[in-house]
């Protein structure tokens, strides 16, 4: 290739593009926004570095690089590779460089055409796909008008209980006491010492949705990892025996349209994991680009194990030899996991509920599970967005050594804005419905799975000597806000798990009483021991601050 500098460029440049554009691709971001071409630009900057040192005669030099970023692509691409031993890498990099060096023109043409190809059927297919359809599927609803009382459900994932918010923020006393009036406006009935028995979504919505409150990790799902497969779903049939049609707006943590014996009339599925909506954030362009390389970067499987070996074992060693080693920032977006814009998407979700919510007939049951407000922080109080490299996440990837005070204040500050950002859209959504004329004849139900997970110790069995009332406040108190047509609003503030509550609403407001199966009636947690093992079940310690004894005593009796 001493002759041929074009393709001595073309050869790296599609080496670093391949897992690049797949990385896209797989994750919805838009292949012609002015960030990409910016990256790509960088990318064929470095391309053509490598390009002229190949051009200079340092073939040695242009083997082991070009070789390296084959390697690399293939590790990101392949998981057989990714999830294997060192030695295969160093294999795999050792083989790639002795071709290139012995077969160098071969190889670059037979691999510049392999990958070109790919590139070029990759973008092919993202711009089919992404014109096949609205993301947001509105499922067409057949009018009935002697059914049962229209239903709408709402999952507000990690959503803060109201006495749980601390005591020694303003800004959360400020929020619980707009987040009462707000409920108190609308007539629903708000429970602010609900809680939850679990820590995680998957285990705090399967058991709710099966009435029950198993002692096992993961035990009503299938599957390794998101979407976890839901083969049971026992409210779904009390529903359906109740004459409902069951319509589902969900994403893809929890599958609820994989029940065999409960599938709904409808599902409407959301991307939570999709940047697509991301590249719209109203932020600066540079801001954008750095989020989407950053995002590529941490995304590399062998990239997080190398921080991981460096944080557990060298950088331990250098101190123990006297050598202070650099500290890795687990919020910098280039070092924390991969993004995971949860918020970002429920956000544009909330639309597309509302546009269904406005379809729904009685007879007809809406049940959605919304990632808000879920992490990342994007949003503000007025739902203007900040980067997503300034959106913190909850304490839940913290190491516990590193969680502080000052953490746990600056995370609850963005959470809490957020949550006013959360209120905005749902006061858009019940005025919008009430215009419509389906607000007042609905059952609505809005709750949370978990609380926010501030905590300076999180509700888990490892955790468990040092947790104060307080981590359990943060990790398990939540949102439950029911109304039935023609019932009182109104505030209770002492304990009840949303298992239990969701029975009495539905007794309440349908007059029948799924059955709900428990270990013991007083109230108590589940610490979580691990993936697939049994919970440990403790006392819950937690109280609202302005229940008094009396009535706590009152409440358990009637337990």
């Amino acid at each position: 290739m001493d002759g041929r500098i074009s393709l001595a460029i073309a050869f790296p440049f599609l080496a670093l593009l391949t897992p690049f554009t797949a990385y896209l691709t797989n994750r919805d971001y838009p292949l012609l926004s002015l960030e990409i071409l910016l990256i790509l630009a960088g990318v064929l900057c470095v391309a053509t570095v490598l390009g002229l040192i190949r051009w200079a005669g340092g073939r040695r030099m242009y083997a082991i690089s070009v070789g390296g970023l084959l390697t690399v692509a293939a590790d990101y691409q392949f998981e057989w590779i990714a999830h294997g031993r060192t030695i295969t890498i160093l294999v795999i990099f050792a083989v790639l460089v002795a071709l290139i060096r012995r077969f160098e023109k071969t190889m670059a043409l037979a691999v510049t055409v392999f990958l070109c190809v790919f590139v070029i059927s990759t973008f092919l297919r993202n711009e089919f796909e992404s014109e096949s359809g609205p993301v947001f599927a509105v499922p067409h609803m057949d009018a009935v008008t002697d059914g049962p009382p229209r239903f709408i459900h709402l999952i507000l994932d990690a959503h803060l209980g109201v006495e749980g918010f601390p005591g020694d923020n303003d800004r959360a006393k400020e929020l619980k006491r707009k987040i009462k009036q707000f409920y108190q406006r609308y007539g629903f009935k708000l429970y602010g010492g609900a809680y939850s028995h679990y820590l995680d979504t998957e285990d705090s919505i399967p058991n709710l949705v099966n009435f029950s409150a198993g002692s096992v990790n993961k035990g009503f799902i299938t599957g390794e990892r998101p979407p976890y497969g839901l083969p049971q779903n026992r409210y779904f049939q009390f529903l359906q025996r109740m004459g409902y049609r069951v319509h589902v707006m969900h994403g893809d943590y929890l599958d609820f349209c994989s029940s065999q014996d409960a599938l709904p009339d409808s599902c409407s599925k959301f991307d939570w994991y999709a940047l697509s909506n991301v590249a719209k954030l109203d932020i600066p362009v540079l801001t954008r680009t750095t989020t989407a390389l950053a995002g590529f970067v941490a995304s590399y499987t062998r990239y997080q194990g190398i921080l991981n070996v460096y944080e557990k074992r060298v950088r331990p060693f250098l101190l123990s030899n006297g050598i202070v080693g650099p500290v890795i920032d687990r919020q910098s977006l280039w070092t924390r996991r991969p993004i995971y814009p949860f918020s970002v998407n429920a956000a544009v979700a909330m639309d597309a509920l509302s546009e269904s919510i406005q379809q729904l007939a009685p007879g007809h049951m809406l049940f959605a599970h919304v990632m808000l407000p879920h992490f990342p922080f994007v949003y503000r109080e007025d739902c203007s967005p900040r980067a997503i490299a300034e959106s913190m996440d909850d304490m839940e990837m913290v190491p516990l050594k590193s969680r502080t005070p000052e953490d746990r204040k600056i995370r609850y500050d963005q959470y809490l804005r957020q949550m006013e950002c959360l209120y905005v859209k749902l006061d858009e959504l019940f005025v919008r419905m009430q215009s419509s004329g389906v607000f007042d004849d609905s059952i609505v139900i809005v709750h949370g799975d978990h609380g926010g997970r501030l905590g300076l110790r999180l509700p888990t069995s490892k955790e468990h000597n040092q947790l104060t009332p307080t981590d359990y406040a943060d990790g398990l108190s939540t949102l439950f806000a029911a109304k039935i047509p023609e019932s009182p609003g109104g505030y209770e503030p002492t304990l009840y798990a949303i298992n239990e509550l969701l029975v009495q609403t539905l007794d309440n407001a349908i007059g029948r009483t799924p059955p709900l199966s428990v270990p013991r009636k007083e109230p108590f947690a589940y610490l979580n021991d691990g993936d697939r093992k049994p919970l440990l079940l403790v006392d819950m310690p937690w109280r609202a601050v302005d229940v008094p004894e009396s009535t706590v005593a009152a409440q358990q009796h009637m337990h």
